[in-house]
């Protein structure tokens, strides 16, 4: 069965993800009827669906990124969210 590519990511969900107030945040692709990307506690979302953490995303760009720092790990945050939903 082929997968489509998971929904966008933007620096908004980036932004997002640095700002949550949850412990331990994520960033996810919810596989529902209308595949998104969202933010959740780790504890609560499916390991497979994880793209990157919050700590892991801190140790690459930092807590307090610029926007080009964002926008250009970009890329490489959609081609893990569509690993995360499975080959196309």
């Amino acid at each position: 069965m082929d997968h489509a590519p998971a929904p966008a990511i933007t620096a908004f969900h980036v932004r997002t993800l640095l700002a949550s107030p949850a412990d331990d945040p994520v960033l996810y692709v919810d596989s529902g009827e209308a595949p998104r990307i969202e933010v959740w506690a780790a504890e609560d979302v499916n390991r497979s669906t994880v793209v990157i953490t919050r700590q892991q995303l801190i140790d690459w760009i930092g807590d307090q990124p610029g926007d080009s720092a964002v926008h250009e790990i970009l890329p490489d945050l959609q081609d893990m969210a569509d690993k995360a939903v499975g080959p196309s």
